[in-house]
């Protein structure tokens, strides 16, 4: 047998044992929900004996229906005689527990009943379910639930599968986020590092030549302003003096020259006395007080000079 026909034999058999395995399960769900309604209508049985008072009917099958559960649940602990090596629990048989079992008219009657229990107990939970997964449904009559009943369970199927695909969706969208995340993470990094380059390559090289473009504005500004200031200093100056103040200030000044050669010319001649008649005594005295007079008058008129070419300038 080649490779292709074995793998074929065990998809069959996989195939079959799947198909066991749900037919199975199908069974135990059947067996389990019949189990548990039935010990609901006990229980209700339990809390209706508190409230209210049941007719002996009522009464009757609910003693019946919890004594064959009771005694069927007893017997199942108790395998095949053959098969038991150990002795039993209390020494009692299987034979013991089922002449415990209700009289047979009592379950003739009690399994006649319990089957429309069970139904109307069904019947009602469908309908619970149904209004948990359409609200709007509670308001229908009993004939559209049980139509509603019916296709529920496909309904429930389709919606299961329904929600496998979106989470089957939403991983797949969710390793593609993560993978997209790291790549858009790696090419941001990428680009911070570019900035980064053009940055130091490009708008530091800038700011320098900015820096030094703005030094030279700043002094060209500066130049400009104290030229301004010169401008309305020499304004100020013209606005002052005029062409005849100029004029007349000229001829002060030459008055004032002529002025101040002739005491140097007579302070020359002092000297010149002052060292002819040095011995002397006080004609030299009063000599002394002459020129120091000259010089005191030739300083004063300096000075006035001095003062005047300052005010002209």
């Amino acid at each position: 047998m080649d490779e292709s026909g074995l793998s074929l034999i065990l998809a069959k058999e996989q195939a079959q044992a799947w198909k066991d395995i749900r037919l199975h399960k199908t069974t135990w769900l059947r067996s389990e929900i019949l189990q548990r309604v039935i010990q609901e209508l006990l229980v209700d049985y339990y809390v209706k004996t508190q409230d209210t008072n049941l007719t002996s009917e009522d009464k009757k099958f609910h003693e019946t229906l919890e004594q064959r559960l009771l005694v069927t649940e007893l017997t199942h602990l108790f395998g095949p005689s053959q098969e038991r090596e150990i002795p039993p629990l209390l020494g009692l048989e299987k034979a013991d527990l089922l002449e415990l079992m209700p009289p047979s008219e009592d379950f003739v009657r009690m399994r006649a009943r319990l089957q429309l229990e069970v139904e109307e107990q069904l019947k009602r939970k469908c309908f619970t379910l149904l209004c948990y997964h359409d609200p709007n449904s509670d308001a229908d009559s009993e004939t559209l639930k049980a139509a509603k009943v019916w296709k529920l369970a496909e309904v429930l199927v389709g919606e299961k599968q329904q929600c496998q695909d979106a989470k089957s969706q939403q991983k797949e969208q969710l390793v593609l986020l993560e993978k997209k995340s790291a790549t858009y993470s790696q090419v941001l990094l990428r680009c911070l590092a570019l900035l980064q380059r053009l940055l130091q390559e490009h708008r530091l090289k800038t700011q320098s030549e900015l820096d030094r473009i703005n030094a030279q504005y700043l002094e060209i500004k500066c130049s400009a302003m104290i030229l301004k200031l010169r401008m309305e200093e020499l304004k100020i100056l013209s606005d002052t003096y005029t062409a005849e103040k100029v004029e007349v200030h000229r001829l002060i000044r030459d008055r004032l020259e002529g002025a101040i050669r002739l005491q140097e010319q007579d302070m020359e001649k002092s000297r010149q006395v002052l060292n002819t008649y040095e011995v002397l005594g006080e004609e030299f005295d009063r000599l002394v007080k002459e020129y120091t007079q000259l010089k005191q008058a030739t300083e004063n008129k300096r000075w006035a000079l001095q003062e005047f070419n300052k005010a002209y300038h």
